[in-house]
């Protein structure tokens, strides 16, 4: 079967899954409601939330890792669109306009209000590592050759910036289902170039 063909099986098979849609600066998702966000445990911190599926293949993802030698945890799940609104807030006041919109999506505009975006952090002993924390570690190696098995991709990948709008993010999962994962991973793509 050619390439072709393959990929528009898949591109017709996602347009019934609601977990294969694609959220980002042109792109705002307002349904919410359709995911069932949980509240979820890390060890991180407290009040933490996930979709439940995504949740479901997360803790499985960690148990792969686990087996590896890397202990990971949620830093980041589910905001609501008040909390993405005081994270670009934050920001923006921190570290100005342009770092902001390379780095924080706008509210309306984040994968992480409708529960499907996992931020990792690493855990080693009593310490945790987040965001850039962890440059250097083969804990983002790792995530990034295996996530695809669990139903995840790497949303914002180096080299892939021009495309995605956002600065490379190696601890921000995003989950789309098994099949989709697996065609992204095994071709290089973003969500960006799957959907044009």
């Amino acid at each position: 079967m050619g390439t072709n063909i393959k990929k528009q099986k898949l591109i017709e098979k996602c347009k019934k899954d609601k977990y294969c849609i694609i959220v980002n600066k042109e792109n705002r998702y307002l349904d919410c409601n359709q995911f069932c966000i949980i509240p979820i445990v890390s060890e991180y911190a407290d009040e933490r939330y996930a979709e439940k599926r995504t949740y479901r293949n997360w803790l499985r993802l960690k148990k792969y890792a686990e087996k590896n030698g890397f202990d990971i945890e949620v830093e980041s799940g589910y905001r609501s669109k008040k909390i993405q609104q005081e994270i670009w807030d934050e920001v923006l006041e921190k570290k100005g306009l342009e770092h902001t919109k390379k780095y924080v999506a706008q509210p309306g505009h984040s994968e992480h209000q409708i529960g499907l975006a996992i931020d990792f952090c690493l855990k080693e002993g009593d310490k945790f590592f987040i965001e850039f924390e962890m440059d250097g570690s083969p804990v983002l190696e790792f995530i990034e050759n295996n996530c695809y098995k669990f139903g995840f991709i790497l949303r914002y990948k180096k080299g892939k910036e021009y495309i995605t709008g956002y600065n490379n993010e190696p601890w921000h999962l995003r989950y789309v289902g098994k099949k989709l994962a697996k065609h992204l991973f095994d071709n290089d793509l973003t969500l960006e170039e799957f959907f044009i």
